[in-house]
C-alpha cells in the first residue's frame, strides 16, 4: 500500500494508508501507517458542516474529560478523538474524489483500539470485540470459550460502561447511538470502552445525527416522540446491561403487534407497544430466548434498577434508572459475589439460592457474611445490605467505612483481608485505622496486623468516626 500525507488542523501530519480499513454509515476509516491512529472521513454528501465541525470542536476540548484533572483516569474508558481534519489542504483532491470523500475533507481522528479489544474467531478472522459477540445470539456461537468471560469479568465490564456513561451525563453530554456495535468490551479482562464519540449530542450546540441503533431506540423515538438525549440513553444503557448479565434482549418476545409486515411489528414492538419480558404482572410477551436466570437472580439491587427502566420507565424515561444509579446497584452486586469450588462466581444473600445463577451447582458449606450496620453514637442502624466474604477476600473502603465508593475517587489500597484458618475464620486489620470487637462492655481493639475472629453474632466497628460502619458476622445455609 502507497501512504497518504493528512494535514490535522492542529498542524500535525500524518501518513495514511490509501486504502479504506473499513466504511460506515458517515464515515470511511483509514488507519496511519504506524497503526496508531485511524481516521474517518465523512463521505458522500454532507448537509451540515457548519454543525459537525463546531461539534468536533467541542468534543475535542470542552467537553473533552480526558483533559480534565483525572484526566489519564478517564482515557481508557472512551476511544476519544484526538484530532480533527478540515479543509481542501488537508488531504489531496484525488484521494478525495477516489473514495468519494466529502470536499472539502472533514474527519475525526481517534486512537486505535487496544490489543484486548480484539479477538480471533473460529476461522481465524480477527474481530472487534463489540458487544454483540457476547450477548447470546448467534455471534457468540464464534467466540472462543476463553474469551466469553465469567460473571466477575462482566459485573466488572458493567461497571466501566455505568461509570463511563455517567461521566458524559455529568458533563450533558448524550451519546445517542449506544448500541451494542459502539461499546468495546474485554470480557477476559472485564474493561470496556465506549467508541464513536464524534456523534455525541452536545447541549445548544449540536443536535442529534443519529436515531440511534435498532433494538436499542428508546421507545418514544421509534413512536417519532422524542429525539435522542440523556433519557434515551438510559435506555440503551439498560438493554447493554440485560444482554451482556443476562444473555438475551429484554423486549424481545414472542407477542407479535402487527401482521402487516416484519419491519411494522419491530418498530411497535421496540416503540409504542414495547413490553419488558420479565414484566411482573403483564405476561404477553414472554422471552424469545428460554429464561435461565431471570433478573431477579441478580440480587435485589439490580433487579429494582431493571424494574425502574423496563417496567415503569419504558414508556416514561424520567421514570428510568440513570447511570449513577445503575453503578451503585452494580457496586451492591459486587458484595454478594461468591466463588463456588468449581472456579465459577455467583451472587449469594439472604433470599438467594445457594446455587450457581443456572442453579446446576451448590454450594458446599454456610457462607460467612458480613451484615453492614451503622454506629451513629447514639444507636447502632442496619444498612440492611451485607457482605459475602471467602477465603482470601480483599476488603478496602468500600467495605469498611460509610458512603466509600470504589469510583474514580477511591483510595485503591487494601485495608484488610479474610483469611479460614484450621478451620476457624478471619478478618485481619492491615490498616492504621483500629477496629473494635463490640462484644462487651468494653471494645477489644484489633490494630494494625491484628486479627479477629469472625464468629457468628460478633460485631466489629471499623474506627471511630461517626457514622461508623459495624460489621455483626451471620452464615448463609
Amino acid at each position: 500500500m502507497g501512504a497518504v500525507s493528512c494535514r490535522l488542523t492542529d498542524g500535525r501530519v500524518l501518513q495514511l494508508e490509501d486504502e479504506p480499513v473499513g466504511t460506515g454509515a458517515e464515515k470511511r476509516v483509514f488507519l496511519t501507517k504506524d497503526r496508531r491512529y485511524a481516521v474517518g472521513f465523512y463521505y458522500g454528501s454532507l448537509r451540515d458542516r457548519r454543525e459537525r465541525v463546531e461539534r468536533l470542536t467541542r468534543i475535542l476540548t470542552t467537553y473533552n474529560p480526558t483533559l480534565a484533572t483525572n484526566g489519564a483516569y478517564w482515557a481508557p474508558y472512551f476511544c476519544w478523538p484526538v484530532g480533527m481534519v478540515d479543509g481542501a489542504q488537508s488531504i489531496s483532491r484525488d484521494f478525495a474524489t477516489r473514495h468519494q470523500l466529502v470536499w472539502p475533507a472533514i474527519g475525526v481522528v481517534t486512537p486505535t483500539y487496544r490489543k484486548n479489544f480484539y479477538f480471533t474467531d473460529r476461522f481465524g478472522q480477527a474481530q472487534e470485540k463489540e458487544v454483540r459477540w457476547f450477548t447470546g445470539g448467534k455471534a457468540s456461537t464464534f467466540v472462543p470459550q476463553a474469551e466469553s468471560g465469567s460473571l466477575l469479568t462482566r459485573l466488572q465490564i458493567a461497571v466501566r460502561l455505568t461509570r463511563a456513561v455517567r461521566r458524559l451525563h455529568m458533563a450533558g453530554l448524550a451519546h445517542a447511538d449506544l448500541s451494542n456495535k459502539n461499546v468495546l468490551v474485554d470480557p477476559k479482562g472485564g474493561e470496556a470502552c465506549i467508541i464513536d464519540i464524534d456523534s455525541l449530542v452536545v447541549p445548544g450546540i449540536a443536535p442529534p445525527s443519529v436515531l440511534g441503533t435498532p433494538g436499542y431506540i428508546a421507545p418514544e423515538v421509534l413512536a417519532n416522540k422524542a429525539q435522542p438525549s440523556i433519557a434515551t440513553d438510559k435506555h440503551a444503557l439498560a438493554v447493554l446491561l440485560y444482554e451482556l448479565l443476562l444473555q438475551r434482549h429484554p423486549l424481545q418476545g414472542k407477542r407479535v403487534n402487527s401482521t402487516r409486515s416484519a419491519e411494522e411489528d419491530e418498530q411497535l414492538s421496540m416503540g409504542a407497544k414495547a413490553l419488558f419480558v420479565e414484566h411482573p404482572t403483564d405476561r404477553r410477551n414472554p422471552s424469545v430466548k428460554a429464561i435461565e436466570v431471570a433478573c431477579t437472580r441478580l440480587g435485589p439491587a439490580l433487579a429494582h434498577c431493571f424494574t425502574q427502566t423496563f417496567v415503569h420507565g419504558l414508556h416514561v424515561p424520567s421514570q428510568r434508572a440513570d447511570a449513577a444509579e445503575w453503578e451503585v446497584a452494580l457496586y451492591k452486586t459486587m458484595r454478594h459475589l461468591f466463588p463456588l469450588s468449581s472456579g465459577k462466581w455467583t451472587i449469594l444473600g439472604k433470599g438467594l439460592p445457594m446455587t450457581s445463577l443456572r442453579g446446576d451447582e451448590r454450594t458446599t458449606a454456610p457462607v460467612l457474611v458480613a451484615e453492614l450496620h451503622q454506629d451513629t453514637g447514639d444507636k447502632v442502624v442496619s444498612e440492611q445490605d451485607s457482605l459475602v466474604l471467602w477465603h482470601h477476600l480483599t476488603l478496602h473502603d468500600w467495605h469498611l467505612l460509610v458512603g466509600a465508593l470504589p469510583d474514580e475517587r477511591a483510595d485503591r489500597a487494601a485495608r484488610g483481608y479474610v483469611a479460614q484458618h484450621q478451620g476457624k475464620w478471619w478478618l485481619v486489620n492491615t490498616s492504621d485505622v483500629p477496629w473494635s470487637i463490640m462484644d462487651g462492655d468494653t471494645d477489644v481493639v484489633v490494630g494494625r496486623n491484628a486479627s479477629v475472629e469472625c464468629i457468628v453474632g460478633r460485631r466489629v466497628r471499623i474506627g471511630n468516626a461517626r457514622p461508623a460502619r459495624v460489621l455483626r458476622f451471620d452464615a448463609l445455609r
